[in-house]
């Protein structure tokens, strides 16, 4: 009988495991009883998560493994150290991101393919490599963002590779249900986290989207986090292909204008 909410024995990969989503996730995976290897390209980051988490859950297992989560190379190797501290459960795939901002008119065809690998790509590349550890069954979480369903002035290219990524998840889950591997996503919106510090410090930033969230705040990656553990976990066994908005209802209006 499954015990809901222990995740004793079971090891995860969170990739871009030093960020506010990444590290919010592994703490609520290691605070259940997982194993979590962090993934990310700077050591120095990578440790102060660990440490962070290792003080908050005193003898988790949580080890840092430097590399980059678009290379099928380092992934593997991630995933065989998450192997060897555990049942393999599965995946947070956190990395993705935008090259920049600028009018459909001006984005270059370079750049357009690249937020596709990055966002899409590397949740390829992490399904893939999980799928030689994790046998018959196994959950993988990726990180969207509500742009895969707003359109966001100047992000062209950011809500296209969102969009493509909801839509690989889709595919993959309805191929891999037969072997028992869960695919999910959680569409985080506006959410304080490092990467966007420069953002809500500009002026109206934040003020230009309280008017679209019907909660009338921006969100926390702890609470994005919430999502993450329910659908990497055995609560969510009869749960696959899902996004999941978590965006304080910002989905319900628009996104800012101007």
């Amino acid at each position: 009988m499954t015990v809901i909410g222990d995740l004793s024995g079971r090891a995860f990969l969170v990739t871009g495991g030093a960020g506010g989503f990444g590290k919010a996730s592994a703490h609520l995976l290691v605070r259940d009883g997982a194993a979590v290897v962090l993934m990310g390209r700077t050591h120095e980051k990578l440790q102060l998560a660990r440490n962070s988490l290792r003080a908050a859950c005193p003898g988790a297992a949580v080890v840092c493994h430097v590399g980059d989560a678009s290379r099928k190379d380092d992934v593997a190797a991630a995933y065989r150290t998450v192997a060897e501290l555990g049942s393999v459960g599965g995946a947070v795939l956190v990395v993705g991101g935008a090259s920049g901002f600028g009018p459909v008119g001006a984005i270059d065809a370079d750049a357009f393919v690249n937020d596709y690998r990055l966002n899409v790509g590397s949740a390829l590349v992490g399904v893939q490599e999980g799928l030689v550890h994790m046998g018959n069954g196994g959950s993988i979480v990726c990180i969207s963002s509500t742009a895969a369903k707003l359109t966001f002035p100047n992000l062209a290219s950011y809500c296209a590779a969102k969009a493509g990524l909801e839509q690989f998840v889709r595919a993959a889950a309805d191929e891999l249900g037969p072997r028992g591997v869960r695919v999910n996503c959680v569409r985080p919106g506006l959410t304080r986290t490092d990467g966007l510090e420069a953002a809500f410090a500009r002026p109206g930033y934040v003020e230009g989207f309280l008017p679209q969230i019907p909660l009338g705040r921006t969100g926390i990656p702890d609470e994005v986090a919430q999502a993450v553990r329910y659908l990497a976990g055995p609560e969510s066994q009869w749960v696959t292909g899902q996004s999941f908005a978590v965006d304080g209802g910002n989905e319900l209006r628009m996104a800012p204008r101007g």
